[in-house]
């Protein structure tokens, strides 16, 4: 009879736990105002496209725009003790491109990326240099790789020819395996 309590109390803890949902951790919580479609999308000139799939939008204005992903959901890669200054490997990619951008005669690109945490205190955000890229199209954009290097809520500005433009993505910790 013993057993049979053992057993049901264990039978009833586990279908208790198994009920209990837990936060989705790569949700943004409600505090993140992680960037969403605009109610009116920007739409940039021929010949940029954003591919066949429904999970992408514009913002910007024909001086700065960049596609971003309707999630925003990045993924945090932390660094090993005494490599916190690297910026390999990446967080994301992120692609750039305004009316005023020339491929082909604006070397070194002279976009910037910036970057801050809105919803606690971080180490600063690391990028690579700009420098360009085909997309498809063939379209010219502006490349910068960039590491986020907390997890969190984060404000990424690209400043181009005195044009900014900032987006808000959730950046969730890598789930151990």
């Amino acid at each position: 009879m013993t057993f049979l309590r053992v057993v049901l109390v264990i039978s009833l803890m586990a279908f208790t736990v198994m009920g209990q949902k837990s936060p989705e951790p790569s949700e943004p919580p409600a505090s993140c105002p992680v960037t969403v479609p605009p109610a009116i999308p920007f739409t940039p000139p021929a010949p940029y496209q954003l591919g066949d799939n429904d999970n992408s939008f514009w913002i910007g204005t024909e001086k700065l725009w960049t596609a971003r992903s309707k999630s925003e959901v990045w993924t945090s890669v932390p660094r090993k003790p005494g490599h916190e200054q690297e910026v390999q490997p990446l967080t994301a990619k992120t692609f750039w491109a305004s009316v005023d951008f020339n491929w082909r005669t604006e070397w070194p690109v002279i976009l910037t990326v910036t970057g801050r945490r809105l919803d606690g205190t971080a180490p600063p955000l690391l990028t690579m240099r700009a420098t360009n890229a085909m997309v498809p199209g063939p379209t010219p954009t502006m490349l910068v790789g960039v590491y986020v290097p907390t997890p969190g809520c984060w404000e990424i500005t690209g400043n181009y020819k005195g044009q900014k433009l900032s987006f808000v993505v959730w950046i969730k910790p890598v789930e151990p395996h």
